[in-house]
């Protein structure tokens, strides 16, 4: 199955999820779909404030609390392989916050391909929030 097209059958329920998360105190500053150009797969990258002081040291505790936000939802069609999470202060959402910024209570879908940001290559990016 074409990655790029997997992608689009799951924005929304990604979409509802970052709103989920925000209901639950875990406010993404950075949500986006990113596709990983070498492997041809697509990860959901969220990184949170609330989520910092989780990672890397205790990652799993981290997934955990978004995992137990998904399942709330319902959704059958986003899981925990699906998601990647980083810190705040990471090189990858720091400079995709330079190139597209919104405010931290926005949701958008912003959508950029074959660009250089600091170094890193972006093929394909969804960007949802950028705060």
């Amino acid at each position: 199955m074409d990655q790029e097209a997997l992608v689009e059958s799951k924005v929304d329920t990604a979409i509802d999820l970052v709103r989920r998360l925000d209901a639950a105190g875990l406010k993404p500053k950075f949500a986006a779909w990113y596709l990983y150009d070498d492997a041809n797969e697509w990860r959901l990258l969220i990184a949170s404030l609330a989520l910092d002081p989780l990672l890397p040291k205790q990652e799993p505790l981290a997934y955990r609390k978004v995992v137990d936000v998904l399942s709330q939802s319902g959704s059958a069609s986003l899981g925990v392989s699906d998601l990647k999470l980083l810190a705040t202060t990471d090189k990858l959402t720091t400079s995709l916050r330079m190139l597209i910024g919104t405010g931290p209570d926005t949701i958008t879908r912003a959508d950029c391909q074959d660009n250089m940001l600091n170094g890193i290559f972006v093929k394909h990016v969804i960007v949802l929030r950028s705060a």
